[in-house]
């Protein structure tokens, strides 16, 4: 009889020592639970990651309405699609926790009940693991005063989201024309990573300046297309970049 409570008693000790053991990995993110219509918020998102590396994304669905823009995103290239904010890594930084800091701006119009939700995607053991963000809901306060207020500019329709830009770039036989770098990076991606940030791969090329695996979309006639293309991918940090003689111009970015 005392065998057996020896034998139960170190299965139940092994069973807590494998629980302690199990690491937990999870995403907060800190909004303020009631936000007035009209202003913006700083919001902190911190992943929870322990020994996680290599590359990763955090896809986080935003409300109709409800703008993100990034201050602080540890190393990651944000990329906006619809409502959808898709952060990705490369390398996740080597931190057990990764901060990012951005800023939403709630339109002044919506009103009531809203959440954000989304999920975390990284390697683990070489396997695609995921786990899910959950759903963070907040308040929207609207007095709609703006309703009375002549100076305000009255939009008839409610918020919608912006469309996806489907346009596709065409390969140009010129010697002159441009393109928009939208990474670069010290280590060469692979095909699918590169989709991740921008799905056309086929019309991604890939050049080694400067010690950095530099991608770009292209080609585009005129700088004002190329512009209007980069501005609408998405892709924050993307620029546009000339070439004369099928060649890139060492030359200031070209502004927006």
């Amino acid at each position: 009889m005392r065998l057996i409570k020896i034998y139960i008693c170190f299965f139940f000790l092994l069973s807590g020592l494998k629980a302690w053991a199990q690491i937990d990995y999870y995403v907060d993110i800190i909004i303020p639970p009631k936000l007035q219509a009209g202003t913006d918020y700083s919001i902190d998102i911190i992943i929870h990651k322990e020994n996680i590396s290599g590359f990763a994304k955090l896809e986080l669905y935003m409300p109709v309405g409800i703008d993100l823009y990034p201050i602080e995103s540890s190393g990651a290239t944000l990329i906006k699609q619809n409502q959808m904010a898709k952060y990705i890594w490369l390398e996740l930084p080597s931190s057990k926790e990764v901060k990012v800091n951005a800023n939403i701006k709630v339109d002044y119009r919506i009103s009531g009940y809203k959440e954000i939700y989304g999920n975390f995607y990284f390697i683990q053991d070489k396997n695609k693991s995921k786990i899910s963000v959950g759903i963070i809901p907040f308040q929207v306060i609207n007095d709609f005063k703006w309703k009375n207020d002549g100076n305000q500019k009255q939009a008839t329709e409610y918020p919608k989201s912006e469309e996806v830009n489907k346009i596709k770039p065409t390969i140009l036989n010129q010697p002159n024309f441009y393109r928009i770098q939208i990474a670069a990076f010290k280590k060469k991606i692979s095909k699918y990573q590169l989709s991740e940030i921008y799905p056309e791969v086929e019309f991604i090329k890939e050049e080694f300046i400067d010690g950095l695996y530099k991608y770009t979309i292209g080609d585009f006639k005129t700088i004002d297309e190329a512009k209007e293309f980069k501005n609408k991918t998405g892709i924050y940090g993307a620029f546009v970049v000339s070439y004369e003689n099928f060649k890139r111009v060492t030359i200031q970015n070209i502004s927006n």
